[in-house]
């Protein structure tokens, strides 16, 4: 019985030490900060603050499958800290904004959604402050067969694989970062 417990307590050690260490490394080098910008060019449209409230939801999964045990920082607060570096829609983000951003904040990487209801369509920027550069600048339109799909489905669906591409890229690039640094 007595070694039994030993062994359980020397493999919950072992697990303990080794999910720490390697938390901590992705963790000193994925701090992130994510923004979803509603883009309706000044037109009423209902129901903006339910698909808000989605999207960010699905964001939220996103980052959760992904950046599991990472530092992300999203939703109200990050637009207001941006807004105060003069970043108010992604189309107003420079690199020196982004990088004044990420002084303020400390993030490493910056990942702003702007998403337009009215066009079904969504622009990804994702800015890594180590390279001072944008690792994606892409916008997305409707993909095809989807005309059936509601604008909530088709937005949550485009966001979902956007959100997922980008914080694979951001992971990998923070890894990439953490082996040169060693």
């Amino acid at each position: 019985m007595k070694s039994t417990t030993r062994v359980l307590c020397v493999l919950l050690l072992l697990l303990l030490t080794c999910s720490i260490g390697s938390a901590a490394a992705v963790d000193s080098n994925a701090t992130a900060a994510i923004a979803l910008y509603i883009d309706t060019s000044g037109h009423y449209v209902p129901g903006i603050d339910l698909l808000n409230k989605a999207l960010n939801e699905v964001i939220r999964f996103k980052v959760n499958a992904v950046l599991l045990g990472s530092e992300v920082q999203s939703g109200n607060e990050v637009l207001r800290d941006l807004s105060r570096c003069q970043i108010n829609t992604a189309n107003d983000a420079t690199p020196q904004a982004l990088s004044a951003y990420s002084d303020a904040r400390h993030v490493n990487y910056i990942l702003l959604l702007s998403v337009r209801p009215l066009d079904v369509a969504l622009d990804v920027k994702a800015y890594s402050t180590s390279s001072s550069s944008y690792l994606v600048d892409k916008t997305i339109c409707r993909p095809d067969g989807t005309a059936a799909m509601s604008t909530l489905d088709t937005l949550s669906a485009m966001i979902g694989n956007e959100v997922t591409d980008a914080l694979e890229l951001i992971r990998n690039s923070a890894a990439s970062v953490a082996s040169a640094q060693n």
